[in-house]
C-alpha cells in the first residue's frame, strides 16, 4: 500500500486517545483505500476496549455520558430497522457484523428477521449471554454461510483490513444482497471543527478513518452504492466527547449547540458526521 502526506489540510498529524491511555498515534495517508490510517497499531488492542469508559462495550456504565449514548443507541435502533426494511432484500436471513452487546441483533429478530452476529470482543459477548442470540466470534466459525442483509454499524473503522473486509462481505452476501456499512465521516463539519480533539478519531480503537472517496474506493468493484443515509444523532454525541476531551466547562450545552450545527450545515454540505451507506451486491 502506498503511503503519501495528508491531502485534507483539516485531518491532523497525530491525535491523543483521551478516553484511555493519553498515548498520541499518527493518521498516515493510504492511497489505495483513500483513508487515513492509526499508526502504529498496538499488537494487543483489548486493554484499550475493556475499560469502564468504552461505553458500547459495558451495559453497566453510568454517568451523563452514558446516558446519552444510550439514548442515541435506542433512537438509531429504531431507524435502522426501517432502513433494513426499505433496503428490499432478497430475504431476511441478515448478519450484524460486530454486534456489541447485541441490542440491535435482538429487536432485529424481534421484528422478524432471522439475524446472527459476530463479536470478537470477549467483554461484549459477555453480555449477550442472556438474549438468546447467535453469536460468533471469529469468521473461521461460519463456514460459506450466505445472507441477504449484512450490516456494520460503526465497525468497519476498527478492522485490520477494510479491503480484504470488502472481499469477504462479497462472499458472504446472497445474489443481490444488501450491505449496510455506517462510518463517520472525516469530512464533516464538527470534524474540521474539532480537528485533533474529534471524537470520532477514536485512536487506537478505529483504526482507519473514511470519507465518501474511501467508501467508493473499498466497495465500488463489487458492490453499487443504492444511498447514503445522515445518522443525525451521532454530530451531537461525538460533540459531547469531543467538548469533554477539551475540558471545556460548559460541555453539555456547547457539545449539543455544535451538534446541532454541525447537522445545519450537513444540509448543505452533504456531509454529516456520520453516514451509513446502503449497497447491493452486483450481478
Amino acid at each position: 500500500m502506498t503511503k503519501t502526506s495528508a491531502i485534507e489540510s483539516h485531518v491532523p498529524k497525530a491525535v491523543t486517545d483521551y478516553m484511555v491511555t493519553a498515548e498520541s498515534f499518527s493518521l498516515v495517508w493510504n492511497q489505495e483505500y483513500k483513508a487515513y490510517q492509526t499508526t502504529p497499531r498496538p499488537k494487543e488492542l483489548a486493554p484499550y476496549y475493556n475499560h469502564p469508559d468504552y461505553i458500547s462495550h459495558n451495559e453497566k456504565s453510568t454517568g451523563l455520558m452514558a446516558q446519552a449514548y444510550r439514548f442515541v443507541r435506542n433512537w438509531n435502533r429504531r431507524v435502522k430497522l426501517r432502513w433494513l426494511n426499505k433496503a428490499n432484500p432478497p430475504g431476511k436471513k441478515l448478519l450484524d457484523y460486530g454486534s456489541g452487546t447485541g441490542d440491535f441483533l435482538k429487536a432485529a429478530n424481534n421484528a422478524s428477521w432471522d439475524g446472527e452476529g459476530i463479536e470478537v470482543n470477549e467483554l461484549a459477548r459477555s453480555a449477550v449471554s442472556n438474549k438468546g442470540l447467535k453469536i460468533f466470534k471469529a469468521q473461521s466459525q461460519m463456514g460459506r454461510q450466505r445472507y441477504d442483509v449484512i450490516t456494520l454499524w460503526h465497525v468497519l473503522e476498527h478492522l485490520d483490513d477494510p479491503g480484504e473486509m470488502a472481499k469477504w462481505l462479497s462472499q458472504h452476501l446472497s445474489e443481490r444482497g444488501v450491505l449496510i456499512v455506517a462510518v463517520p465521516n472525516l469530512k464533516s463539519w464538527d470534524a474540521k471543527f474539532y480537528r485533533h480533539h474529534w471524537a470520532a478519531y477514536d485512536v487506537p480503537r478505529h483504526l482507519w478513518h473514511f470519507s465518501r472517496e474511501s467508501m467508493h474506493a473499498l466497495f465500488n468493484q463489487d458492490f453499487e452504492l443504492t444511498q447514503t443515509r445522515p445518522m443525525w444523532f451521532d454530530a451531537v454525541y461525538v460533540s459531547l466527547l469531543s467538548e469533554r476531551y477539551k475540558e471545556n466547562h460548559g460541555f453539555l450545552l456547547r457539545g449539543i449547540f455544535i451538534g446541532i450545527w454541525s447537522n445545519f450545515c450537513a444540509l448543505i454540505s452533504k456531509e454529516p458526521s456520520s453516514l451509513a451507506y446502503v449497497l447491493k451486491k452486483r450481478n
